[in-house]
């Protein structure tokens, strides 16, 4: 089954960023192809920290490794999301590629369900 999952929280926003990863491994473990598509404030999960960055925020973001554990390798952020918060995409932890208005409803409408996080 194909899945998309639009995350959108900012990181360590209560639980809701952790339990979409959370949502995202536990769907992947179970054979599905996931797509996963940061949007909104959930691009500041993907901003590289610098020493001072508090050793939550570092150990969420340990978790992305996972992603290549779990065979996810459609991984993607909403280029207008990144514009928006005057972001680039050589300042993520991720090597990901920004996708535009019109590329994200083409791949959103390739899978059967979406799932927002």
């Amino acid at each position: 089954m194909n899945i998309a999952v639009l995350v959108t929280s900012l990181p360590l926003h209560g639980i809701a960023a952790r339990e979409s990863l959370d949502l995202i491994f536990a769907m992947a473990a179970v054979d599905h192809q996931v797509s996963v598509i940061f949007s909104g404030d959930a691009v500041y999960q993907l901003v590289k920290s610098d020493a001072s960055t508090d050793i939550m925020v570092k150990d969420f973001r340990r978790s992305f490794k996972l992603f290549e554990l779990y065979d996810i390798e459609q991984l993607y952020v909403c280029a207008a999301s990144l514009r928006q918060r005057q972001l680039h995409a050589n300042e993520l932890v991720l090597n990901i590629q920004p996708i535009e208005h019109d590329e994200l409803n083409q791949l959103l409408s390739a899978h059967q369900h979406l799932i927002k996080a």
